[in-house]
């Protein structure tokens, strides 16, 4: 291994893909390994830049090449910190299924950070999106992975030195006054709503009595379609822990069911999907949840997803237009706003 990179987070693409830097800071290297070529292979941008790149190395057995994906603000106009320290703190203790992450890190003086992890695509997985509804039994697949996360997390006991970590009540919650919901709802992206749901001071309502609901455990924090990649075996897998937070078992559940099926799918097969996540909830460290209890909880618990649609203005207008209606028709099948007693 060469000495550590005398930059923690690269400021730009040249110091992220400079052989020096990469030799130093990732853990994939050995003493005898020499990068002889770095070449950029593809890049995407929603917030934070996504720079696949390609590492050519020469070794004891000849020349190998090793594919990666790092995720910063190359430009310095924001950072990553939340999911940085997913994976630095967090990552290590869990067993759900997740990119591997050579390197990680935080600069403590100016907050930037950086991952640079396996390239997914180039390992032959598969990265899921809004117009790409799951099958049945890889939704069974998936909740058994939040299960493994929930589990394990059961009581934050296992985490309680993790300071950062914050409640799904001060994420995102209790950042959105009505008004500012209300003008999201009148942009078309409630069109052909019930009234109910076309109502700012509803869904605010809403959240509101949700994020007083039972602090459980870790949550992904928003697992729908786009977090989810699929593995060169098939697996479904989460990424994008950039609001990993602490919160009620049911918020996940709720959310995932809700974006990952189709409309139809869900109302024929969530009782059985419920059944399932509590079942694997109990085997992976969690407590045997009364399944009549765990449904009600989970017919409650939609509005948060919902509101992370409502406000989302960095993403693709379509992905926007392809989740929202099946949030909304959950929260329609379920009477959720009854249920919380907002209206």
């Amino acid at each position: 291994m060469g000495t550590a990179p005398t930059t923690m987070v690269p400021v730009n693409r040249d110091e992220l893909l400079d052989p020096r830097w990469l030799i130093a800071a990732l853990d994939d290297f050995g003493d005898d390994d020499r990068i002889v070529r770095v070449e950029p292979t593809d890049t995407s941008k929603t917030r934070a830049e996504k720079l696949r790149f390609a590492v050519t190395v020469e070794g004891k057995h000849g020349l190998d090449v090793r594919f990666y994906c790092a995720k910063a603000f190359l430009d310095g106009a924001g950072t990553i910190m939340a999911e940085a320290r997913f994976y630095r703190d967090l990552a290590p203790r869990l067993s759900v299924r997740r990119p591997r992450v050579p390197y990680v890190a935080i600069d403590p003086d100016t907050g930037a950070a950086i991952i640079v992890m396996e390239d997914i695509v180039a390992g032959g997985g598969l990265f899921m999106n809004p117009h790409r509804t799951f099958p049945v039994e890889r939704t069974r697949d998936s909740l058994s992975q939040l299960a493994h996360l929930h589990g394990s997390t059961w009581g934050l006991a296992s985490v309680g030195d993790v300071e950062w970590l914050a409640s799904s009540r001060h994420t995102v919650g209790g950042m959105h006054a009505a008004p500012s919901l209300q003008a999201l709802l009148d942009d078309g992206r409630a069109y052909g709503f019930p009234p109910e749901l076309r109502d700012g001071q509803n869904l605010f309502n809403a959240v509101k009595v949700h994020g007083e609901y039972p602090v459980t455990c870790v949550l992904h924090g928003d697992p729908h379609t786009g977090n989810v990649y699929l593995d060169h075996d098939g697996r479904p897998c989460f990424f994008d822990w950039e609001v990993v937070q602490t919160g009620n078992w049911a918020q996940d559940v709720a959310y995932h069911l809700g974006t990952v099926l189709a409309i139809e799918d869900r109302r024929a097969h969530e009782r059985v999907l419920v059944r399932h996540y509590l079942t694997e909830l109990a085997n992976h460290g969690g407590p045997a949840l009364d399944f009549e209890e765990g449904w009600e909880l989970y017919r409650r618990s939609f509005s948060y997803g919902y509101l992370l649609w409502v406000i989302t203005q960095i993403r693709g207008r379509d992905e926007v237009l392809a989740h929202m209606p099946r949030l909304a028709a959950a929260l329609s099948d379920h009477d959720t706003y009854h249920l919380l007693g907002i209206i």
